[in-house]
Order: C-alpha cells, then structure tokens, then sequence
C-alpha cells in the first residue's frame, strides 16, 4: 500500500492519504519559525509610515483636483459664448 505525500493548503504541513479510502492517514505540521518582537515593531512601523504616504497622496490629489476645478471655473467665466473661428471642424471647410 502506497500512501499520497500532499502539502496542506492551509498549514503548509505535509498530509499522507491511503488511495484506497481518501482517507487521511498521518499529518505533519510545518516548521513555523517564531516571530521576533522587534521585527513586529519595525513592521508595525513601517505600516505607519505607508499610511502617512497614503495620507499625503490623497490630500495631493485633493489639491490638484481643487485648483483644476478652480481653473475650469475660470476659463468658463472668461469665455463670451461665442464660437472661436480658429476652432471650427475641417470638415466645414471649402
């Protein structure tokens, strides 16, 4: 009888299946390496300073988005509503 070796999805363990019943036969749990708590400051760190970033970048887009709304308004207001000749179709042209 020949067991199948197949890596757990989930744990990253080592699972042993008998073919005949599907069954699981033996379970080996992966070797995690513990975690330091210095390297959990530092990544915690780290997540503070992307939200910073984040935070920046959008007050920036909030910002050109506000002068560029500015700017509209006034090429808006500074138009007399008459059609620009320079700006016809070429289709028009004869």
């Amino acid at each position: 009888m020949s067991l199948f070796e197949i890596r757990c999805p989930l744990c990253k363990g080592i699972l042993w299946i008998d073919p005949a019943s599907g069954k699981v036969v033996d379970h080996k749990a992966a070797d995690r390496q513990k975690s330091n708590f210095e390297d959990f400051i530092k990544a915690r760190k780290q997540g503070t300073a992307w939200d910073e970033k984040m935070k920046k970048a959008k007050e920036e887009e909030a910002k050109r988005k506000a002068e560029i709304e500015i700017k509209f308004k006034v090429a808006k207001e500074t138009t007399d509503g008459t059609p620009d000749e320079s700006l016809q179709s070429p289709l028009n042209w004869d």
